[in-house]
Order: C-alpha cells, then sequence, then structure tokens
C-alpha cells in the first residue's frame, strides 16, 4: 500500500494527508503552466521571474541558498549564484511555495532545504515538498526509470547521481524523491544521504556527468535597463549612472554607453597638431 508520509530522515515529519495536499498542489501548478510533461529544470527561474522580482548574486555564505522578503508591496526572491546550480534550481522551485501557497519572509538556509537539521518549521518542510513534487513528477521520474530499464534492485548511488543530473536537482533531493515514491526504501535513502558531497562530484566525474557550472551569476532585476534610461533621459548623471551599475558589477563602458567627456577632449595628436599652428 503506497504510503505518502513524509521521510522521517532528521526528526521532521509531514502527514499522509498534507503530502497528499502537496502533490496535488504541485500537479495543479505543473498543469497550469503545462508542464506536465516536461522536465522544468532551469525553466523554474522563468515561472519565479513570473510571479515576482528576482535577484541573483554571488553571496559570500554558501549556506545560505537564498533570501525572501516583500517590500512595499512587492516579493523579491535573492538566488545566492556562488552555490551549485541545481540547489538554485531548488531554491527557485521552494520558493515558489512561498509566493503561491504561504507568503513568509525568509532567509533560505542549506540546513534547513536539505532537512539536516531538526525542528524545521512546517511551513519550510512543505516547501521542500513542494520543490521536489514541482521538480521532479512521479510520473516523469517512473518514466525515465522505465526509459532506462532500471529495476529496483538496480538503483545504487550511480543511478541516483545521473537522475539528479537529468532532473537538475540536488543528489540529496533525488534521493530522498526515490523513497517517496517507494522506488526504494527508507535504510537505502538513509545510506545514500551519509555519502559526502565530495564523493558525490567524485562519481560525477567518473560518469562524465559534471554539474553546469556555479555562473555566479549577477542579475538585478531591471536596475540595469532603468539605470541605462535614466542616463539616456538626462534624470541622472554619469557619475550615478556609473555607482548603480557596479551593484552589478559592471560599467558603462560594458553596457556600450561612451565617455562623450572623455572622447570630447582633444587627443595627443591633435593637441600636437594645434601648438604647430
Amino acid at each position: 500500500m503506497r504510503s505518502w508520509r513524509g521521510l522521517d530522515l532528521a526528526g521532521n515529519n509531514l502527514s499522509s494527508k498534507e503530502c497528499l495536499q502537496i502533490r496535488d498542489q504541485a500537479n495543479e501548478k505543473l498543469a497550469f503552466f503545462n508542464k506536465q510533461n516536461d522536465i522544468l529544470g532551469e525553466q523554474v527561474f522563468e515561472l519565479l521571474n513570473q510571479n515576482c522580482r528576482v535577484l541573483f548574486y554571488p553571496l559570500e555564505d554558501e549556506d545560505v541558498w537564498g533570501f525572501f522578503e516583500k517590500t512595499h508591496g512587492q516579493s523579491f526572491v535573492c538566488i545566492n549564484t556562488s552555490i551549485d546550480f541545481d540547489k538554485q534550481v531548488f531554491t527557485a522551485a521552494h520558493e515558489l511555495y512561498h509566493l503561491w501557497f504561504n507568503h513568509e519572509q525568509e532567509l533560505i538556509l542549506a540546513s534547513e532545504l536539505e532537512e539536516r537539521t531538526t525542528n524545521i518549521p512546517k511551513h519550510e518542510l512543505k516547501a521542500n515538498r513542494f520543490a521536489a513534487e514541482f521538480l521532479v513528477p512521479e510520473l516523469l521520474l517512473r518514466q525515465e526509470i522505465r526509459q532506462r530499464k532500471i529495476d529496483d534492485v538496480k538503483i545504487d548511488v550511480n543511478v541516483v547521481v545521473r537522475l539528479a543530473r537529468i532532473f537538475l536537482v540536488p543528489y540529496r533531493t533525488m534521493a530522498k524523491r526515490l523513497a517517496e515514491i517507494n522506488m526504494i526504501s527508507v535504510a537505502q535513502c538513509k545510506d545514500f544521504l551519509t555519502l559526502p558531497e565530495d564523493e558525490v562530484s567524485l562519481i560525477r566525474k567518473r560518469l562524465g556527468i559534471e554539474l553546469i557550472e556555479r555562473s555566479n551569476k549577477i542579475s538585478l532585476d531591471n536596475l540595469i535597463d532603468n539605470a541605462l534610461s535614466a542616463y539616456e533621459q538626462g534624470q541622472i548623471s554619469r557619475a550615478k549612472l556609473e555607482y548603480l551599475l557596479s551593484f552589478a558589477k559592471t560599467t558603462p563602458e560594458e553596457m556600450g554607453v561612451p565617455d562623450v567627456e572623455r572622447q570630447s577632449r582633444p587627443s595627443d595628436d591633435e593637441l600636437d597638431s594645434l601648438m604647430e599652428e
């Protein structure tokens, strides 16, 4: 008989009813966006962008995967681009739950998203389960397993790593997802989760399935566009433009804005020519 109870791997749990409700919420959203037959992957960023203002920035603390807050009626989500790309994907899906169903402001911590600690707030457990259901729908996961002719006995750490890469989710997420749909036992799942991150990385290299590189991407919503528009309309000085663009670690020259004042100055050759006249 199918059990929909959340995995109790760190003293945290969801009821069967809560798991079913979250599965239905994820499926309804996938149907709304016509994504039931797609592996979502990085498309989740576009969905997030449709629902809030999204900032991408390489935060120094990799234990912080991002944050969500509301300011003056606007919802903002920041994704830490210094963490692995699959973790960025999971963070985005996790935040979609809060935007659609919970609306809680928060600091997004690795310990809570990976459920490596006890006493995680219930709304965080629900957001984690939603992200897993949204990014790795059961039907698509079983379909991938069938296509690769993998049976229960053949699911080893290599299979978990390969499936995680296909769905672009963290290794830990895929291990738990396989247990949630009863493809592996809770005991097997716990064994997979004990594998250190550096060993998982070595397995990826051995199998030739490296993760997408960390991008350290910086994208501050429409800051650059608004700053350039304000400068073009004469509303701000070049110095102010340079200051605003510095937040995105770029310059006016890199955005195709020449330094007119500098260009208007005569060159050395022009100065020599003037002196000779």
